[in-house]
This record gives C-alpha cells, structure tokens and sequence, in this order.
C-alpha cells in the first residue's frame, strides 16, 4: 500500500494542479486493483468445497511442502491451502482431481503406518507425499504450482522476505533497455517465412 504512516494527507509541498491529478489518477488505479481483488476474494470463496477434514489434512500437507522457517511462516498458516482450494474450485475436474490425490494421501498413510497423515510424523509425512507424487503426478504438479503461488502471493510472506507488499502495477517493475543488436543473427538468416 501506498499510504503515508503517521503522516498527515495533506500535501504541503507547493505541487500544482497536475500533481494533484496525477496522484489521484494513481489513488484511483489503486481502489481498481483494490475492488478487482475484492472480487476475486468472493468468486474465490465461492469455488471452496472441501470438507473441513479434507481442508485440515490440505493445510497439513502444504505445510510439509513449504514448513515454518527462520523468518517466513508456513504456508498452511498463511492460507495457501484455500488458494490451492479455490483454484482447484474453478473447473469440476479440478476438483477431482484434488480430491483424489487427498484420498490418495489418506489412503497411503492408512496403508503404510495404520494412521491419517495428519498423525503421522514429519519423516513419515515425506515418504507418504514421495509415493503419492509418484503415484498421482498430475495432482501434485498442480498441488505445488498452486501452493507456491498462494504461498509467495500472500502479504505476509512478501513482508517477511522484504519485497513490496503492492500490485506491480502502476508500479511495474524495471525492465532493461532491449538491445536490437541481440536479433542480428536471426536478421541474417533471411526470410524463412511466406507473406500472408
């Protein structure tokens, strides 16, 4: 966010009538990012369908793939778990498919140590989530891509990692000059294509 802490609102460097335009253009794309993530939140909420063991036995598994560190939390404690929910919420074969690696998840705990996962050890943990991934491989790839952008998308991890805590627009980021000599060699090749 980009509000002054502490500070009055009130500008008091002398800026015309411009600056004042242009910052509340910038507090104006700002309440859009605002309201769109609004949004986003209650379409997200609507596609939770897990039952509350399934979302606990989610939040203990994605713990296990990014755990609690030095300085950063885990990531069932700062919902990344329900990220991983509501993208698998959006499409019905998504959703099978998450439900199916949590059964499985289950199913190979029970089978190997008597127990759910949720009672099992760290180590334990580890080898049930090895034989699944390599039971079920299109549900963990999809289980780690959402984890981790639920994950690295949160506030509070991005405060702990010291990166900004904004949208990247109407920020952007820093992009390097481009150098037009980088496409000299495909220059020289020539035409390898017809006109339409």
């Amino acid at each position: 966010r980009h509000e002054r802490r502490g500070q009055s609102n009130v500008d008091h460097s002398g800026s015309c009538a411009a600056d004042g335009r242009v910052r509340q253009a910038k507090r104006a794309q700002l309440d859009a990012v605002k309201n769109a993530m609004t949004t986003h939140d209650r379409a997200h909420e609507r596609s939770l369908f897990l039952s509350p063991q399934q979302r606990k036995l989610l939040a203990d598994v994605v713990d296990q793939l990014i755990p609690l560190g030095d300085d950063v939390p885990a990531a069932g404690e700062v919902g990344a778990a329900e990220h991983v929910e509501g993208m698998a919420g959006i499409a019905p074969a998504s959703r099978a498919v998450l439900i199916g690696g949590l059964k499985a998840i289950e199913a190979n705990s029970g089978r190997r140590h008597g127990t759910g996962f949720v009672n099992l050890s760290d180590s334990q943990k580890a080898d049930v989530l090895r034989e699944v991934e390599s039971q079920h491989s299109r549900f963990f790839a999809a289980l780690i891509r959402d984890s981790y952008a639920g994950y690295y998308s949160n506030p509070a991890v991005l405060d702990a990692k010291g990166l900004p805590v904004s949208a990247p627009q109407p920020d952007g980021y820093e992009i390097e000059p481009f150098d037009p000599t980088l496409l000299d060699s495909v220059r020289a090749r020539g035409k390898k294509y017809r006109d339409a």
